[in-house]
C-alpha cells in the first residue's frame, strides 16, 4: 500500500491550483488539468466521452485500481459516482444525483411479510397486555369497579414520543402511573414490583428519587382507552387468517442449505454443539442471497444463529475506502486546520481515551503509530460519528455500505419490512441504530498486542461489514513470516459467538473468574459480566470454559467484504489481526424482538448510575407500532378488496341474459365465501352493511333470472 506520506499532498496541490495571484483573483485551470489532483504535468490524461472530465493515469492507477484508460473514457469515475477527490467528497456534491438504494415491494409480499410481523410479535403483545391489565385490576378493585368499567384519564403524553419509567429508566408503552404534581411517572413493571400499600396505591417518591413524596400516582393511559387490547383482538383475527406454513420454525428441523454441496464447501467451519445440524455456519456466497436463500437467513435467524455472507462489496459500485480517501472525506478542506481535526479514540492498551488528529490517526493506521517510549499503540475509533448521521457525515460512503447489504428485507436502514426499528414513527424516531464505523488498528496475536472488542451485546440484531483492511508496517525488527502472515487475506477479524443457550454459563465462568481475567479493580461493581464489557477471552480461556462448561463459541474469521450478522442475545468478541475500517448496522427483526425484550429486562435491573441502564431500543413501542401498522394495511386490504357492489337505482330496468345473471351471481356467492373467511378483519357495522347489499343484490338476480326464465317459457 502506498505510503501516508502524502496524506497532505493531494489538498496541498488541489489547494496551490486555487491558489489567489492576487486579491480575489483565482489562478486559472488549464482544460488538461486531471480533475483528480488538479495538475497538468502528466504523460497520458485521458478524456470521459460523457463528461469530458479528465483523469491522468497515475491517479487512475493509484486510485481506481477496478478501471483502465479505456473504461475512463467510457464513464470516467465521476460519472460511474465513485470519485474520491476532495471536491466530489464534499457533502454537497456528494448528496447530489446520488440515488438512495431503495426496497419496492409487490402487494402478495406485503401481505405475506405483514401476516408473519403479526403472527411472530403476537406472543410479545399479549405479555403487554396482560401485564397492562394486572394494573388495571389492581385500580378497579380499589375504586370498586369491574374491569370493564374502568375508564383511565389519557395523559397529555404525545403518543409518538419516547417517555421513559423515571425509576427503572425503561420506556413506558401504554398503561402507567404518574403523579399530577411533579409529573413523575412509573411504568408497570414497576409498580408490580414495588406497590406499597393493600389498595393498590402508590405514593410518589421522595424528591431524593426524583419525585415530590406527596401525592398518589394516578393511573393513565397514553391512548385512547382499551386501544391496546382492542389492537390484540384484531390481530389475533389477522393471525388466525394467516398462513403459517412457510414460517421458519414450519420448515422443519434440518437445516433448508444443508443439503446444498456449494454452500457446505464454502462454509466456515465451527465448534460443534450436539443440539446443531453440523459442525459449520451458513455461509452463502453473496451470487446466491436471492429469494430462496431469504428463507435459509430466517431459519438460522429464528434458531439465533449467527450468518456469514461472504464478498459482499462485490456488488457495489467499487467506491473505495482507502484511509487517504477517508482522510479527505472526513477533513473540512476550506478549514485551514483541517490537518489538525480530531479524533476522540480509545487506546486498547490502558483502555484510556485519548485525542488525536484525523492525519496522525489514519497515518498510524498504515505505518503505525509509537508513544513517547516507543511502544506500539493499538487505537480505536468507536462507533462513529458520535451523534451524527454516516449519511451525512460521509454520504458517499454511506450509500456505499447500503448497497452492499444483504437481506434489504432486514438490514435496509428505511425501507426494511421487516425491519421493526423503522415502523417508530419518523417524528418521533431517537434511535441511533446506524450505521456506525468503527475504524481499528490491529496486528497478529503472535506480537503480543491487543485489539480487542470486549465480550458484549449488540443493542439488537447486528450486521457488520468489513469494508478495509491494511497490514500495519512492522519494522525491521519483525520477522518475515510474521509479516507475510498478516497481510493474508485471511487475517481480518477473527469473531467468537456465544449461543443464546449458553449465556447463563458463559456469565457464572466469568463471574467465577473475573479476578484472573482481567483487573477489575477500576470497576466500582461488577454489575453484570457481560454489560460490563471488561473481559475477553483468549484461546486458554476459551479451553477453560469448554473444560467447565462444555460451552464454546461460533468462532469466525472475517476476510474483507464479508457481513457477519450476530443474531440479538449472542454475547461475542472480536480480534482485529489487522487495521480493519468497518460499518454496522443494527436492526430489528420479528424473530428476535423477544430476545430484546429480555435484554430490555436485564438493563432496566442494573445500578441506577450505570452507561447502559437506558432503555435506548424502545422494543415495546417498536413491537406496539409494528403491529399496528401491519394489522391496518391488512385490514385495509381486505376493506378494499371485499366491497359491496355499487347499484344504481336510476337506471332503467333492462332485459338481462341468462349466461351474464348466472355469472353475476357467482360473482356475489364468491363475495359472500370471502366475508365468511376474512370478514372478523372489518369492523362490524360495515360487514353487516356489506352482508345486506350483497344480499340485496342476490334477491334482484334472482328475481332476474325469475323474469328471463318466465319469458323464455311464454315465448
Amino acid at each position: 500500500m502506498s505510503s501516508l506520506r502524502s496524506l497532505s499532498n493531494e489538498g496541498t496541490s488541489s489547494a496551490e491550483n486555487m491558489q489567489t495571484r492576487g486579491p480575489g483573483v483565482k489562478r486559472k485551470r488549464s482544460e488538461k488539468n486531471c480533475h483528480q489532483c488538479h495538475k497538468n504535468d502528466k504523460e497520458t490524461v485521458v478524456g470521459c466521452t460523457k463528461c469530458k472530465k479528465k483523469y491522468c493515469n497515475p491517479c487512475i492507477t493509484r486510485w481506481y485500481t477496478t478501471l483502465d484508460i479505456l473504461d475512463v473514457v467510457e464513464a470516467c469515475p465521476a460519472c460511474r459516482n465513485i470519485c474520491n477527490c476532495g471536491a466530489c467528497l464534499k457533502p454537497g456534491m456528494a448528496n447530489k444525483n446520488l440515488p438512495i438504494p431503495d426496497l419496492k415491494l409487490g402487494t402478495a409480499e406485503k401481505i405475506k411479510h405483514s401476516h408473519d410481523i403479526v403472527r411472530v410479535l403476537l406472543p410479545s403483545l399479549k405479555k403487554f397486555v396482560a401485564e397492562e391489565n394486572m394494573e388495571r385490576e389492581h385500580e378497579a378493585r380499589f375504586q370498586g369497579l369491574p374491569i370493564t368499567g374502568l375508564h383511565l384519564v389519557k395523559s397529555n403524553l404525545n403518543n409518538n414520543d419516547c417517555i421513559l419509567c423515571d425509576s427503572c429508566k425503561s420506556s413506558v408503552l401504554d398503561v402507567h402511573r404518574s403523579c399530577l404534581n411533579c409529573l413523575f411517572k412509573l411504568c408497570v413493571t414497576c409498580c408490580l414490583e414495588i406497590r406499597q400499600h393493600d389498595d393498590g396505591t402508590i405514593v410518589c417518591p421522595p424528591e431524593s428519587l426524583g419525585g415530590c413524596g406527596h401525592q398518589n400516582l394516578e393511573l393513565m393511559s397514553r391512548y385512547p382507552n382499551n386501544w391496546v387490547s382492542e389492537l390484540l383482538i384484531r390481530a389475533e383475527a389477522v393471525a388466525n387468517a394467516g398462513k403459517v406454513t412457510d414460517s421458519p420454525e414450519a420448515v422443519g428441523v434440518a437445516c433448508p442449505g444443508s443439503s446444498q454441496g456449494s454452500e457446505v464447501e464454502n462454509a466456515t467451519l465451527l465448534a460443534h454443539h450436539e443440539d446443531s445440524n453440523g459442525n459449520y455456519l451458513h455461509c452463502p456466497t453473496s451470487l446466491v442471497v436471492v429469494k430462496d436463500d431469504l428463507k435459509h437467513f430466517q431459519w438460522h435467524l429464528h434458531r439465533g444463529e449467527p450468518v456469514v455472507v461472504p464478498d459482499v462489496v462485490s456488488g457495489a459500485t467499487g467506491f473505495s475506502w482507502e484511509p487517504m480517501v477517508m482522510w479527505r472525506a472526513c477533513r473540512k478542506p476550506r478549514n485551514p486546520d483541517h490537518l489538525t481535526k480530531d479524533f476522540t479514540v480509545l487506546n486498547c492498551s490502558s483502555l484510556s481515551k485519548e485525542t488525536i488528529s484525523i492525519h496522525q490517526f489514519y497515518n498510524g493506521y498504515v505505518k503505525g503509530l509509537y508513544d513517547g517510549e516507543g511502544r506500539r499503540k493499538i487505537l480505536k475509533l468507536e462507533d462513529w460519528p458520535p451523534g451524527e448521521s454516516l449519511h451525512e457525515e460521509l454520504p458517499r460512503h454511506y450509500l456505499e455500505f447500503v448497497r452492499c447489504l444483504p437481506f434489504m428485507l432486514y438490514t435496509h436502514p428505511h425501507a426494511g419490512h421487516l425491519n421493526m426499528s423503522t415502523r417508530i414513527p419518523t417524528v418521533s424516531r431517537k434511535l441511533d441504530m446506524g450505521p456506525k464505523m468503527s475504524i481499528t488498528y490491529g496486528v497478529g496475536q503472535e506480537l503480543g498486542s491487543s485489539s480487542l472488542t470486549m465480550i458484549h451485546y449488540a443493542l439488537s440484531d447486528r450486521v457488520d461489514i468489513l469494508m478495509h483492511t491494511a497490514a500495519i508496517s512492522l519494522g525491521p525488527s519483525t520477522s518475515t513470516s510474521k509479516a507475510a502472515e498478516l497481510k493474508e487475506p485471511e487475517c481480518g477479524a477473527l469473531w467468537d459467538i456465544f449461543k443464546r443457550q449458553d449465556v447463563p454459563k458463559l456469565e457464572e465462568y466469568l463471574r467465577k473468574h473475573a479476578g484472573e481475567l482481567k483487573d477489575i479493580s477500576h470497576l466500582h461493581q461488577l454489575a453484570h459480566p457481560v454489560h460490563e464489557r471488561a473481559f475477553y477471552l483468549t484461546l486458554a480461556d476459551k479451553r477453560n470454559l469448554k473444560e467447565e462448561y462444555g460451552v464454546e463459541p461460533w468462532t469466525i474469521v472475517q476476510k474483507l467484504g464479508d457481513a457477519v450478522f450476530v443474531p440479538a442475545g449472542c454475547p461475542h468478541q472480536i480480534r482485529y489481526l489487522q487495521s480493519c475500517t468497518s460499518v454496522a448496522f443494527n436492526f430489528v427483526a420479528p424473530e428476535s424482538v423477544g430476545e430484546c425484550i429480555r435484554l430490555s429486562a436485564e438493563y432496566r435491573r442494573l445500578p441506577q448510575n450505570h452507561r447502559y441502564k437506558e432503555d435506548k431500543l424502545q422494543v415495546k413501542r417498536m413491537t406496539l407500532h409494528a403491529v399496528s401498522q401491519a394489522v391496518e394495511f391488512l385490514e385495509t386490504f381486505t376493506l378494499n378488496h371485499v366491497k359491496a357492489p355499487h347499484v344504481d337505482s336510476d337506471v332503467q330496468e333492462t332485459c338481462i341474459p341468462l349466461r351474464d345473471l348466472m355469472f353475476m351471481k357467482q360473482e356475489m356467492e364468491t363475495k359472500i365465501s370471502t366475508l365468511q373467511k376474512q370478514g372478523h378483519l372489518v369492523q362490524p357495522h360495515i360487514r353487516a352493511y356489506m352482508e345486506k347489499s350483497i344480499q340485496n343484490f342476490l334477491v334482484r338476480i334472482d328475481k332476474e333470472m325469475l323474469k328471463n326464465f318466465v319469458g323464455t317459457s311464454s315465448s
